[in-house]
Formats: C-alpha cells, sequence, structure tokens
C-alpha cells in the first residue's frame, strides 16, 4: 500500500456537506494527535490532506479525507507490525 496525499480532487465523489463536515485545525490535531507545525510540513510533502480555503484567514479539512489518512497510517502500520502468532 502506497502512503502519499492519494486524496486527488475527485470528481465522482461528491459527499453531502452535513455528512462529511469541515474540520478545522484545532479539531484536525485532536484526531490525528498531530501538532499544526508537522500537519503543515505534511502538507507541503504531499503526505496529509490538503487544507479547503474558507475565507481569507480560515481553512479546515474535510472530515472524510482525515478519517482516510487516518485508517492508511493504521494499515501501513499494522503491515509493518503483524499481530503475533497465536
Amino acid at each position: 500500500m502506497t502512503l502519499s496525499n492519494a486524496h486527488p480532487n475527485r470528481q465522482d465523489y461528491a459527499p453531502h456537506p452535513l455528512n462529511d463536515p469541515i474540520l478545522r485545525l484545532p479539531e484536525v490535531e485532536r484526531q490525528t494527535g498531530l501538532k499544526k507545525t508537522h500537519i503543515y510540513a505534511l502538507v507541503r510533502k504531499s503526505k496529509f490532506p490538503t487544507p479547503i480555503k474558507l475565507g481569507e484567514r480560515a481553512s479546515g479539512w474535510l472530515s472524510s479525507e482525515i478519517r482516510q489518512w487516518i485508517q492508511d497510517r493504521i494499515a501501513v502500520s499494522r503491515s509493518r507490525f503483524p499481530p503475533p502468532p497465536k
């Protein structure tokens, strides 16, 4: 499994806004356990979803993209360290 910013502009996927809320930075930090500086460093390296510009001084992330990034990290982690045999 490759891990990248695999969240391109999907023209075939348009979730309903109420089902895919936009998360502001404090919530993204809480959900991922990462801090602002590291999040933006990962965005620059295309290893984290790109924020959506909401206004002149506001941005946020789609909840679905953050959930998918977390699931990708779990999958990568589990593939590197499989559970011990029983």
